[in-house]
């Protein structure tokens, strides 16, 4: 059905009939993994089953020529966002392992503000923490970001993919929705037909089966009947640069939040390291940074003093505080002892969302806006998945999140109007008024 490959952004389509690839019109390939030759292509229908040859989206594309500097404010919301979505999804994990993936949740609900309008678009842009960014400044932030990420690091594979799944014998979705979803965001355009089976099958592909399964399994006729699904997925896969020896990996106590203990392999490694100690809201606290491959990503591990709430420590933690204790960071000999774990956390966002300002976005609210994506249209489900697994190697990453639109219900008939006996019609030309057809209809 597709092909499996990891180039950052490209964009593919599946199953897509031929008319509607014509209308979508053409999009610039960059050949390999980040280098080579530009060129122009017909963007589906030129392969196999529809399915186009990888690209990379042409924002991107124009974002990395121009080598585009990346905005701080797009990262700063992220950032913003994911701690904040964070801190909502904690006190309700019950002591047990969170993990999301910003950029991933953060993408996805991006994508469908463009969508948005009137005060849905305003709660949206709250909840994102986008302040006064214009979608178009948005879109272009976005391009310059994963510009930037592309091949960030030889030791390091990272790839960021979109989908946009639709009817597409009857599709609803505005044109220019698509156009945005495909030109700054690279999406796979898929057929919303062959959901929610197509739809895992993707993001399976793009996480290398970390994650197989995001949209749930709903009752028949659940997916005949909502508008459309906007997927992010996220795979992340670095060594460290100082790998940690596996013969040091020993059998230690780990004590968990309600006292109690449990055995974990931990890892065992010295040197010298990015570090810092310090003091937050009363709480003691270690800090150290573990750079991947060449050092441009790394892992930022920050440890209260035990016996203290992890969940109160990180409660209203803000992008500025975890900045000012990167800032601080100073090489120091030490040594570390981490745990090799495998974190899996899943989640529907709805009530998190709602919670952090944006519950009119959703069907329930029956208030919802996104008359730019498509009519009547408002947001039914946000699903998201994470995986990470650290050993001595380094660490694996995936991340998926799914936007599901459905329709908002029809509102409640204001008259009834039935032609049950004889009646009179007109066909006309609305501009000018000219009937061009009249008649009485006295017999069907």
């Amino acid at each position: 059905m597709q092909q499996r490959d990891h180039v950052f952004g490209r964009t593919r389509r599946i199953g897509a009939p031929l008319g509607f690839a014509a209308a979508l019109g053409f999009a610039v390939v960059l050949d390999g993994c980040g280098g080579g030759a530009i060129t122009a292509q017909s963007s589906f229908g030129n392969t196999p089953n529809g399915v186009s040859n990888n690209s990379m989206p042409t924002a991107v594309i124009q974002a990395q020529m121009a080598d585009t500097p990346v905005d701080p404010a797009i990262v700063a919301a992220d950032n913003a966002f994911g701690l904040n979505l964070l801190n909502t999804l904690v006190p309700g994990a019950n002591g047990n392992n969170v993990a999301i993936s910003p950029i991933s949740v953060a993408v996805a609900l991006q994508i469908v503000y463009n969508g948005a309008a009137g005060t849905t678009q305003t709660a949206m842009a709250q909840t994102l923490q986008l302040s006064s960014l214009s979608t178009q400044t948005l879109n272009s932030d976005n391009a310059a970001l994963q510009a930037s990420l592309l091949n960030p690091d030889p030791k390091v594979q990272l790839n960021l993919a979109n989908s946009l799944w639709m009817h597409l014998a009857s599709n609803r979705v505005s044109f220019s929705f698509v156009q945005t979803d495909e030109n700054y965001y690279g999406a796979t355009i898929g057929d919303l037909s062959g959901a929610p089976d197509n739809v895992n099958a993707w993001v399976a592909g793009e996480t290398h089966d970390l994650i197989t399964q995001i949209p749930p399994p709903e009752p028949p006729g659940y997916y005949q009947k909502i508008i459309a699904i906007i997927a992010n997925a996220i795979y992340f896969k670095g060594q460290w640069t100082a790998p940690f020896d596996v013969s040091q990996t020993v059998a230690a106590p780990f004590t968990l939040s309600d006292g109690t203990q449990t055995s974990a392999e931990t890892m065992h490694q010295t040197g010298f390291y990015p570090y810092l100690q310090g003091t937050w809201r009363g709480t003691q606290f270690q800090a150290v940074r573990l750079p991947y491959g060449a050092g441009r990503l790394s892992m930022l591990m920050v440890l209260p003093d035990s016996g203290a709430s992890l969940s109160s420590f990180v409660a209203g933690m803000t992008v500025d505080v975890l900045n000012s204790w990167t800032a601080q960071l100073q090489t120091t000999s030490g040594s570390i002892a981490l745990p090799r774990f495998t974190s899996t956390y899943g989640a529907s966002l709805p009530p998190a969302l709602t919670s952090l300002g944006m519950g009119i976005a959703f069907c329930t609210s029956k208030e919802a806006d996104f008359s730019a994506l498509a009519p009547l249209a408002c947001i039914s489900d946000v699903e998201h998945k994470t995986v990470v697994e650290v050993d001595e190697s380094g660490t694996v990453a995936a991340g998926a999140t799914t936007v599901t639109i459905g329709v908002e219900a029809v509102p409640e008939a204001q008259f009834a109007m039935t032609m049950d006996h004889p009646f009179f019609y007109a066909i006309q030309d609305d501009e000018t008024g000219e009937l061009l057809f009249i008649g009485v209809l006295m017999n069907p």
